[in-house]
């Protein structure tokens, strides 16, 4: 055997236990949402939170699904946090027409080295009356039982905070270049078994997706809530460790209740994964080389070595092999959140974005060059 093929050999190896481990992730779910446990008129009380800046394209649609919930306990309070464009006068409109619609318009300046969503989601909560605190970006769409199936959820598993992945909408194929692979990494590297089973908390058992997190209100602020994580870029995995540390059980798991189109189009992509890429490295040079060689060694060198040898008339099979896992791999990611399977052939094209990504993160980190929603991320918040 060539030494090329015994290296393809043991790739496959490596690819083969991540498949199995991916399956296991995936079957998680299934088992959480057999766990839930039904509701009925005593209900908690549920504040559906949702802070927004700069989301005029996105806050209609998403508050009305909101007001639209068969849950019989809600309130919803929106916060325009000091935006540039139409988002606060479309609140106010909605707020006219729905008594149930409450809007808080927050002109303050960001104080330097704070996270603004953080700021913005610790203002939401002191003024929520509910049990139970769902926090939702403004760029989410809501089936009628959101609330009801996260509520279930946390219940039956008995957690002081439940987030779900959601559906992802992609519409036009310069987002579909990079956050479908970003999703299958979180499925592969982040165990949702784990951060539900595990209660001491280590570095890759605590996450939570800042899209949709439902937190219990005593727990929420005896962990210092929001305002604890401040100054941390990843709000909603500092969040879930943060409540971790102090002792409270988590779960991450599916959640096709509600979907979400994170951005619009290839530059709005790359500058969304670019302001948090680096950081959930731990902005560490050295970590994030060591991923972009892993990336290069698991993703890219199969497909180099499986054409090569096509090209000299033989068939690196232990190649084709990783090849067919990491492709297979993708797909089911890729059903999962809500695109097609076929996309997950993309996935060589995806990663080699993906590590562009990660490169032009690191250069916005060193440039001070970092900005989201018309703010600069400066100083603590890139920690």
């Amino acid at each position: 055997m060539a030494l090329t093929d015994a290296w393809s050999l043991f790739l496959a190896g490596t690819l083969a236990v991540g498949f199995v481990g991916l399956l296991v992730n995936l079957a998680f779910s299934g088992w959480a949402a057999r766990r839930a446990k039904r509701i009925g008129a005593d209900a908690p009380m549920v504040s559906m939170l949702v802070p927004a800046r700069n989301e005029a394209h996105n806050i209609e649609p998403c508050v009305r699904s909101l007001l639209a919930q068969d849950y019989p306990n809600y309130e919803v309070i929106a916060l325009d946090d000091d935006s540039t464009d139409a988002t606060g006068a479309i609140l106010d409109r909605l707020a006219q027409h729905d008594p149930r619609l409450r809007v808080i318009h927050n002109r303050q300046p960001l104080p330097p080295g704070v996270n603004g969503k953080s700021r913005a989601c610790q203002l939401l909560a002191e003024q929520a009356r509910g049990e139970w605190l769902l926090f939702v970006d403004a760029d989410t769409v809501h089936r009628a039982d959101s609330i009801r199936a996260g509520v279930e959820r946390a219940f039956g598993l008995d957690v002081a905070l439940f987030s779900a992945i959601p559906r992802q909408v992609m519409g036009s194929w310069g987002e579909r270049l990079f956050t479908p692979a970003g999703f299958t990494l979180i499925y592969n590297f982040v165990s949702p078994w784990r951060i539900y089973l595990e209660r001491a908390l280590r570095p890759v058992n605590a996450a939570a997706i800042g899209q949709y997190v439902l937190v219990r209100r005593d727990a929420y602020f005896a962990s210092g809530g929001h305002d604890a994580i401040r100054t941390q870029i990843l709000d909603d995995v500092a969040l879930g460790k943060s409540l971790k540390r102090h002792g409270y059980r988590i779960a991450l798991s599916d959640g096709d209740w509600v979907s979400c189109r994170m951005y619009r189009g290839f530059r709005e992509m790359v500058a969304g994964f670019s302001k948090n890429a680096f950081s959930i490295l731990n902005g560490s040079l050295a970590m994030s080389a060591a991923f972009v060689a892993v990336c290069v060694v698991l993703f890219l060198l199969p497909p180099v070595e499986l054409i090569t040898g096509a090209l000299n008339g033989a068939v690196n099979w232990p190649a084709a092999v990783a090849v067919a896992l990491t492709a297979a791999n993708f797909a089911l990611v890729n059903r999962r959140i809500g695109q097609p399977w076929l996309l997950g052939l993309l996935y060589p094209l995806q990663i080699i974005v993906g590590i562009g990504v990660l490169l032009n993160s690191i250069r916005w980190r060193y440039t001070g060059r970092a900005r989201w929603k018309e703010r600069a991320l400066t100083g603590a918040t890139l920690r």
